[in-house]
């Protein structure tokens, strides 16, 4: 009984089944979450018992397969560490659940905390009868999801407890989320009615008496009075008021005016706007008997409205419904009675952890861009004090404070900027075993590359004994997305004001010094500031030296060109903007005020991780803007050194007042202007002469004062040539032509060999390897002129793995000419990935989240997996066409060639699946070190896991009797890349438990989806129905 138990549990086929079901849920959990938001997505499933002891059960069959398997034998040793180490994944995953908490700590300027608001909400429970006391926080994870799986974590709960013989029981009535209330006169409780000002205009909300609750982030109390609270009281059969701070009101009736004096019990005035706390506030009417219902609202953005649980208890046989207002991240005030002979305090909400030291918050830090006043980065100045401890830090994004097992992150401000939101983590233990699991999963999965005893090295063996028999090749297939821009009319002002090339390239020579002290040519930043502000190349024909001259040259013309890209529909709505392309002046209104303050505000006042698309668009359309207007006030042009300045500091002529005296003060602060007037008589006269003059007065400077950092000629010129030639643009276009029609000849010499076509093979292959010494020259160019490695950021490690790709491939070229044609289309696709890093450069002194080193090797190995699954979905795919083709006659022959197409397609995926792994769980390191959090369930990485489920799944179908075929693997690998297409741009557009689309209806399904599930579909019947003829 029992070994037949074990033989059935610890079985791949219910290995399969619980990854298949692992997959569904985690899968359903993104969909839920994008209609329910994130709490239900985490009530329903991730946070769910069922979903526990799922991954327990999975975990523990793991284990046992471990055992069946003998993965503990010495040979398989790389197999049984990576296979441990998804068990200590799992185990650190428990440990941070059931352990470990977080939450956000609020200092202001002067200040110091140690309490923590905490992440989980709880119904907190106090009972006591004056002489012993119950007290206990019960977690709590409600959701307002009524579909068909809410059976699966039901809101109901009932809990009992006996407190000094007396029987107490809590039950639950009902949970409304981002409750409003509406009002029923006649019967019931006393009520008061409050009007206050939100963003979206008037809002009402009613006080109960005997109630706490918070509007729009002040406290009020009716019937106690509660410290910090606006309360209010009945005394002597007068409506009373007192406010925790001075204030004014005015009645309304006949403008009467009077003084609201702080923490002082003064007579309520009904219709009178009271001004305190810095909010407006009406009380249009007093209800003596009022009932309170409560129904579900949106929360739009400028609201805060809280949730409400409604309760039922019972004491000692006597019975009291209440409604209790909370929310995550709010600490709510409790709600005090007596019932049956006992004292009750109750509050649903967050609650205070404390820390054993305190944070103090000496000074905020907010800096932003010129002009627009947007904030750029933002940083705490804190001191840590624990006991006689005292020690000062900095913390900002990606630069943490660790102290005792506790993690403080910035995370968020105060609207008035004297006040720091960090986020803090408890979760030594659990993050360590995490990350060990990590790294002996990392480890694991490089051994088992190059070890000789694993599946992978006897797939190598079978495949060398194959090309014995014939040589075949392989077929890949890369989406490659151009960029197609279309010629749109020069405008006649901007033909008349075009700068000649030649001009303009003497400006594009010009020395500069950026923001980060490294001297680069004038041309670099004209091609960063045109691709960041544009998204292009060139602009209505003119080179980025062309655009960046006049736009200093001739601001005022410049401000009209549509050029700066407004991408997201629902920001273009928002601003009435009807082009993707819009002009400067478009973002300031007539009255000159600059239409994105508060929209940048919103956005920056979240965490980076709760960022929709919409705030994300609004962060990258303001950088653009401010970009433009650094332009066009010259803040970008630090043309001038500070003579003699031991750090070699060179400035714009707009800080011509830090150090400058004499003539060298009037040089810097009138050559730019008579440089800019030069030109533009030279644009009437035809005449460059003094312009060119200029232009050499200013270079003789920099030469005098700036010798020690000026960069040689050569050098100059080698960048510019560089950031001309754009060689690794045109490689992602030359790889890909060149690797796909390499594929396809190759491919009809499966079927007949010919001398010609072997020829135009070896031509293709020598294009390739001159392709990829292009490839190694821009690489080295790139090296000369940074004065560093070509893998510091994400850009540069994109293009260093592409490189490495054609270098593998041109390795094993001797075995098979197919792993040069694979790896150039790898690497197009790499490349042209990569070019959408370069379209959008880092140029501005900011400090965002993406400046992380743990995030640009996330992204290069992540990126460079969907290349080998995306390979494996297209072997799979032309496997199924060979099945087709197969007769009697060329049976024989052509299973030869499936085998071999069948064994490169397992190398592929099982190399992608490596690479997918690693390459997600290191993008949990880079959200842990940024803001402390290595696992959200965020839906982007939710559909990473769910496609390493995928494939997990594709790679041990061949335990399974009746899936292991050639027919079967081929079919799931290609339909195994559906789940990386969602997770690449499924997710972008049509899941977010932050609404993607902000404004307007989602974003259709493209016309090519269908389609290709009907190729997919015809292909794989006629593949199966010719495979089973001819068994017969």
């Amino acid at each position: 009984m029992f070994q037949k138990f074990y033989s059935t549990f610890f079985s791949m086929r219910i290995m399969a089944f619980l990854v298949l079901l692992f997959f569904v849920a985690i899968g359903y959990a993104t969909f839920i979450e994008n209609d329910f938001g994130t709490q239900t997505a985490k009530a329903l499933v991730y946070n769910a018992t069922w979903f526990e002891i799922l991954i327990i059960i999975l975990t523990i069959n793991m284990i046992g397969n471990i055992n069946r398997y003998q993965l503990w034998k010495k040979e398989k040793l790389p197999v049984l560490m990576f296979h441990l180490a998804f068990v200590m994944i799992a185990i650190g995953a428990g440990i941070t659940r059931y352990i470990s908490f977080e939450g956000m700590m609020h200092i202001r300027e002067g200040e110091r905390s140690n309490q923590i608001v905490s992440d989980q909400t709880f119904l907190q429970i106090k009972v006591h009868d004056k002489q012993l006391q119950y007290v206990y926080d019960k977690p709590l994870l409600l959701h307002n999801y009524n579909g068909p799986l809410s059976f699966l974590k039901p809101n109901r709960f009932t809990h009992d407890l006996k407190f000094r013989d007396n029987e107490i029981q809590f039950d639950f009535i009902d949970y409304i989320p981002n409750a409003k209330d509406t009002i029923h006169v006649g019967e019931g409780s006393p009520v008061i009615h409050i009007v206050m000002a939100g963003s979206n205009g008037r809002q009402n909300f009613y006080l109960r008496e005997g109630s706490a609750q918070r509007f729009l982030g002040i406290d009020f109390s009716f019937g106690k009075i509660l410290p910090g609270h606006v309360c209010f009281t009945m005394q002597g059969g007068q409506l009373m008021m007192q406010s925790p701070t001075s204030g004014t009101y005015m009645r309304m009736a006949d403008q009467l005016t009077g003084e609201v004096k702080k923490d002082s019990l003064q007579p309520l005035m009904l219709r009178s706007l009271y001004q305190i706390m810095g909010q407006n506030i009406v009380i249009p009417a007093f209800y003596e008997k009022a009932k309170l219902a409560y129904l579900p609202g949106e929360n739009p953005e400028g609201q805060e409205l809280e949730d409400v649980l409604i309760l039922k208890v019972i004491s000692n046989g006597e019975e009291k419904e209440l409604a209790l207002f909370g929310d995550k991240g709010f600490v709510s005030v409790k709600n005090q009675f007596e019932l049956g002979g006992l004292n009750f305090s109750l509050a649903y909400g967050s609650k205070y952890y404390n820390t054993p030291f305190y944070i103090q918050l000496n000074d905020f830090q907010l800096e932003r861009y010129p002009g627009s006043n947007s904030p750029s980065s933002f940083a705490s100045e804190v001191t840590l004090l624990d006991g006689p401890l005292t020690e000062d830090h900095r913390i900002y994004m990606n630069n943490v404070l660790d102290y005792q097992g506790f993690r403080f992150f910035q995370s968020s401000y105060d609207k008035d900027e004297l006040g720091t939101v960090l986020s803090v983590n408890h979760d030594f233990w659990g993050t360590l075993v995490s990350y060990l699991g990590y790294f002996f999963m990392t480890l694991g999965m490089i051994l088992n590359m190059f070890s000789k005893k694993t599946r992978f090295a006897l797939i190598k063996q079978k495949l060398k004994l194959l090309r014995e028999k014939r040589v075949v090749t392989i077929l890949l297939f890369s989406f490659i997305s151009s960029m197609a821009f279309a010629d749109s009319k020069i405008d006649s002002l901007i033909q008349a004001q075009a700068i000649p090339v030649e001009h303009a390239d003497a400006f594009g020579m010009l020395v500069m010094q950026d923001e980060g002290g490294r001297m680069k040519p004038v041309n670099t930043l004209a091609s960063e500031v045109l691709r960041k502000v544009s998204r292009k190349s060139s602009l209505k024909g003119l080179s980025p030296n062309q655009v960046l001259l006049g736009m200093a040259q001739n601001p005022y013309l410049w401000q009209l060109v549509p050029m700066i890209k407004v991408n997201h529909d629902g920001l273009k709505e928002q601003l009435g903007f009807t082009e993707k392309y819009n002009s400067f002046l478009s973002f300031f209104s007539n009255e000159a005020k600059y239409v994105l303050t508060e929209e940048v505000a919103k956005a920056y006042a979240k965490k980076p991780a709760e960022r929709s698309k919409y705030d994300k668009e609004v962060i990258a359309v303001d950088e653009r803007v401010n970009i433009c207007y650094m332009v066009y006030n010259g803040t970008f042009f630090r043309f001038f050194p500070m003579p003699y300045d031991p750090n070699n500091t060179w400035y714009s002529d707009s800080q011509q007042n830090i150090g400058f005296s004499g003539n060298d003060s009037l040089f810097v602060y009138s050559i730019l202007p008579i440089y800019y007037q030069s030109v533009y008589q030279a644009l009437k006269d035809n005449d460059f002469e003094v312009a060119n003059n200029t232009l050499t007065a200013i270079k003789n400077y920099q030469a005098k004062y700036g010798a020690e950092v000026l960069p040689s000629v050569r050098k100059l010129k080698m960048e510019v040539f560089y950031n001309e030639s754009r060689v690794f643009n045109h490689l992602s276009y030359l790889y890909g032509l060149l690797g796909v029609f390499m594929l396809f000849f190759l491919i009809a010499q499966v079927f007949k060999y010919r001398v010609w076509v072997e020829r135009i093979i070896q031509l293709f292959f020598w294009l390739i390897v001159i392709g990829f010494l292009a490839h190694t020259l821009g690489l080295a160019g790139r090296w000369i002129i940074s004065g560093h490695a070509p893998w510091s950021n994400a850009y540069e490690s994109v293009i260093y793995i592409a490189w490495a790709t054609v270098l593998a491939g041109f390795i094993f070229s001797k075995k098979s000419k197919m792993s040069m044609a694979a790896t150039s289309v790898v690497s197009s696709l790499l490349l042209m990935v990569a070019a959408l890093n370069w379209l959008d450069p880092e140029i501005t002194n900011l400090v965002p989240v993406l400046n992380s080193y743990w995030l640009l090797i996330h992204v290069a190995i992540i990126t460079a997996s969907y290349g080998f699954l995306a390979l494996g979905a297209l072997l799979g795919f032309l496997s199924l066409l060979i099945m087709i083709l197969q007769s009697q006659k060329n049976k024989n022959r052509l299973n030869t060639t499936l085998k071999e197409l069948t064994f490169i397609n397992e190398m592929s995926i099982t190399v992608g699946l490596f690479m997918l792994s690693i390459g997600t769980f290191l993008g949990g390191v880079w959200a842990n070190e940024s803001w402390g959090r290595y696992w959200g369930w965020d839906p982007k990485e939710t559909w990473a896991l769910a496609s390493m489920l995928v494939y997990i799944f594709v790679l041990h179908m061949r335990f399974i009797p009746k899936l292991k075929s050639m027919y079967t693997f081929n079919l799931a690998s290609l339909v195994a890349f559906s789940s990386i297409i969602m997770t690449y741009f499924g997710v972008n557009f049509y899941l977010s438990g932050l609404h993607s689309y902000a404004a307007g209806d989602p974003m259709p399904i493209p016309d090519f989806i269908p389609y290709s599930v009907v190729v997919v579909f015809i292909t794989a019947s006629l593949a199966f129905y010719k495979q089973k003829t001819l068994k017969k």
